[in-house]
């Protein structure tokens, strides 16, 4: 006899709401089928009894028989207790009974995604169900780039991972200093809401070289001491003349020197003379000779300095090749009289700072290769630079326009931006095209994602920014924000909508404490000062005469306390009046709305971002 089939079993395996939930479930097949369900608390061990509709620490399961096609009930689920839960679900074929073939779906990182699979290739087929806890969305601010200083209150709703939550009101305030104030710059938008998203993105030990990128873009300032003390000529240590190297240069430093001429005379087979000069001033085993001309023999291939002060003589000096032999005599014959240029080995073989302050010695730095250099040559540092670095988790969130939280070593404005390296034809004329040779993405996934509980969880690779960070960047932890609506779904998984953002500043008030000063005076004295801004303050009250509009403050602005205010027209007013600052406040206050469309994976703080919306200036 055929065995009975299970076809189908139905049950909603979405995250369950922290405060528990009644689920109704199906199973179809072959009337006749026999079957048993077990749904066990993975973290109590317990069993649900079908019949109480509890769970318990005793086993439990139902065992039934598809008197029809379809056998239909419903498990309550309870509310999470503490820690995130997990049910395990199995259905179970009984003799004479087989589930429908097995349909295998995994997850990217290759484990088995038993949700998504169907049917089984066994007797028993499983499922599993995630409980969390509520999560929570809080709503704040912050300065982006530390400019507007002040001290901001939140507000916090509450729901499911998942879930939506109809519109719900929020107000926030930020607070300025007491000798400081605000003034609006425009009304909130939700562009200028921003989400910080992960709590840190760690960058990689080493940059990543694009193509056609120049790594080593802008030399450092010239600084007292840049010339070598002490010829060099053995090892890759280099005494300098500045004592305080570790504030002038940083490892990863390209090293280059400057260059020297001299006319060469009396040749002899593969030496000859310097004018005028010693060997020492002017050279050092390994650098280059080319003629100043750059015309002759010995310009078409590597020429070098072989060997100094030959036969004692501190003007004689031997030319080599790069394989260490001596040079043909006919080419260096061909130099007497000539004018050529000596150019140290770190000018044509990248070499760059190992070690700054080698032994704890301020003077001292190491090359990355041992190279000779004569005394007082002049060296340059350029500092690398990169713009794309590996990143060792978030590169499933990260996109494209994303914003980087300033912080050492990366400045204000840097965002995350595809690099494209381009060539320009036919510049200036109608003709003109740009030809892009590369393109490498902002967000580049390397290697295999973590998945946790059916979710990408962690994914490595790589990002690119829109400007060159330095070398010092490596290993640095940084944020990464997105600003507005779908840079928060992007960044978090939260869908939401924002409507009815406002945001006012707190008039203060303050009261006079002379009558104008003996008389009709542009200065009143008063008993708080706080809440103005010199030129952009107004301020009104009884006994203020508007004409046209309520007086500016001039002076005054900026402190906090009793004191005297300066208005540009003159006022005359009692004593004890209360007077009303327009225009500018020490407290802003943000209201608004927010519908929560889907809820996100874990909580998340949304941030205003105060520079766009608020300044302490005129």
């Amino acid at each position: 006899m055929a065995s009975k089939i299970i076809k189908s079993f139905n049950l909603d395996l979405s995250d369950i709401p922290a405060a528990g939930e009644s689920r109704a479930f199906s199973i179809t097949g072959d009337p006749g089928a026999e079957l048993k369900l077990d749904i066990r608390d993975n973290t109590t061990g317990y069993y649900y009894n079908f019949v109480t509709n509890l769970f318990q620490a005793a086993k439990a399961s139902l065992e039934t028989t598809l008197s029809e096609s379809r056998f239909e009930s419903v498990v309550v689920f309870p509310a999470v207790t503490g820690a995130d839960d997990q049910y395990d679900v199995y259905l179970y074929a009984l003799p004479g009974t087989k589930h429908v073939d097995y349909i295998e779906v995994r997850f990217p990182d290759g484990t088995l995604d038993l949700n998504g699979s169907t049917g089984s290739n066994s007797l028993m087929m499983q499922k599993v169900i995630y409980q969390y806890a509520a999560v929570d969305l809080v709503v704040g601010s912050l300065s982006l780039n530390s400019t507007t200083a002040g001290t901001g209150s939140s507000s916090t709703i509450s729901t499911d991972r998942g879930a939506a939550k109809n519109h719900t009101a929020f107000s926030i305030t930020y607070t300025a200093a007491a000798t400081a104030a605000y003034r609006i710059l425009k009304q909130p938008i939700s562009s200028d809401i921003i989400n910080l998203g992960p709590s840190v993105v760690t960058i990689g030990s080493a940059p990543i070289d694009l193509p056609g990128e120049n790594i080593y873009p802008t030399a450092r300032a010239v600084f007292t001491g840049d010339d070598v003390s002490g010829a060099v000529t053995s090892g890759a240590v280099v005494r300098m003349s500045n004592t305080d190297l570790s504030a002038v240069i940083e490892v990863g430093d390209k090293i280059t020197a400057d260059t020297t001429t001299n006319v060469l005379t009396d040749p002899t087979g593969s030496t000859i003379k310097l004018t005028g000069a010693q060997c020492s001033d002017v050279m050092a085993v390994g650098d280059r000779i080319t003629s100043a001309a750059g015309n002759l023999e010995i310009d078409t291939e590597v020429y070098l300095v072989k060997t100094v002060n030959v036969g004692s003589d501190t003007e004689r000096f031997e030319i080599g090749t790069e394989d260490g032999s001596s040079a043909d005599s006919g080419i260096v014959s061909g130099l007497n009289e000539v004018s050529v240029i000596f150019s140290p080995k770190v000018n044509r073989s990248l070499t760059t700072v190992t070690v700054v302050e080698t032994g704890g010695t301020a003077t001292d730095f190491t090359m990355s290769q041992d190279i000779q250099l004569r005394t007082g040559a002049t060296l340059t540092f350029t500092p690398r630079k990169n713009y794309s670095w590996p990143i060792t988790n978030f590169a499933h969130v990260l996109k494209e326009g994303m914003v980087v939280v300033p912080a050492s070593p990366i400045g204000t404005g840097v965002t995350l931006q595809k690099y494209q390296d381009t060539v320009t034809i036919f510049e200036g004329t109608e003709q003109e095209k740009t030809i892009i040779k590369s393109e490498v993405q902002a967000v580049n996934a390397t290697g295999t994602p973590t998945v946790t509980n059916g979710l990408v969880t962690a994914q490595a690779g790589s990002i690119v920014f829109s400007s060159q960070q330095s070398l010092s960047l490596a290993s640095n932890a940084i944020k990464i924000g997105a600003y507005g609506q779908p840079g928060i779904k992007a960044l978090s998984g939260w869908e939401l909508r924002f409507k009815d953002l406002a945001m006012v500043l707190t008039a203060p008030t303050t009261t006079t404490t002379e009558t104008s000063a003996g008389g009709s005076s542009a200065d009143i004295a008063v008993t708080d000062r706080e809440g103005v801004i010199n030129n952009v303050s107004r301020v009104g009250g009884i006994g203020i005469n508007p004409v046209l509009q309520n007086p500016l403050i001039t002076y005054g602005g900026g402190a906090d306390g009793a004191g005297d205010w300066t208005m540009d027209a003159v006022q005359t007013l009692e004593n004890g009046i209360t007077l009303t600052v327009e225009n500018t406040g020490r407290v802003a206050i943000i209201t608004g709305d927010i519908e929560i469309i889907k809820a996100g994976n874990a909580s998340q703080t949304l941030r205003f971002d105060i520079n766009k919306l608020l300044s302490t200036s005129a």
